[in-house]
């Protein structure tokens, strides 16, 4: 099922069969580290994601500062108001499939995450390296193997999918890269 926003980044109540409901927006380590030495979102602006037909495009630069993760963007699945958690189980979605495009895929990798309700920091991804069409089934997905103390997977508490540069402390990391067609993959 296609996930298709609108010209400012919303997905409306009723536009997909799975019930997603949501903006996209763009995040950063800079609220983290007081906006000093952060990773710089060049774009799209912050409160606002156009986009042309849903393509969502990003650009910027991660920081090498201490304590510096990176940035990205990402769609809410359910945002209320307010938000809560999405049911993946109940909307019988098992991943999600999309295309990576643009001129500068990250060389760390954009990982493909999945943030849950009580799992925000520590949450479970797929990293994807190419430009292409991918499809990230929850199945395929991990925690870090910086986690130290291993959480499962909460299917049923899904709050967003973000497409995360995660950031390098031995040099800044651009990326220019768009994701579109996105879709769910149903049971």
């Amino acid at each position: 099922m296609a996930i298709v926003p609108d010209d400012t980044g919303y997905v409306a109540p009723g536009s997909n069969s799975v019930r997603i409901t949501g903006s996209w927006f763009v995040y950063s380590d800079c609220a983290d580290l007081g906006g000093v030495d952060c990773s710089m979102v060049t774009s799209p602006d912050a409160g606002s994601f156009p986009n042309d037909g849903g393509v969502m495009c990003t650009s910027g630069t991660t920081s090498t500062a201490s304590g510096a993760w990176g940035a990205g963007i990402a769609l809410e699945l359910d945002d209320g108001p307010p938000q809560m958690p999405f049911d993946t189980v109940d909307a019988g979605i098992t991943g999600f499939c999309f295309v990576l495009s643009g001129p500068t895929i990250p060389s760390t990798s954009v990982r493909v995450a999945f943030p849950t309700e009580d799992n925000n920091d520590d949450a479970y991804f797929k990293a994807v390296y190419t430009a292409g069409a991918h499809t990230v089934l929850f199945s395929q997905i991990a925690q870090g193997s910086w986690v130290t103390t291993a959480t499962p997977f909460q299917p049923t508490a899904v709050t967003l999918i973000q497409f995360q540069i995660p950031s390098s402390p031995t040099a800044p990391i651009p990326w220019d890269f768009c994701v579109s067609g996105l879709t769910a993959v149903v049971q």
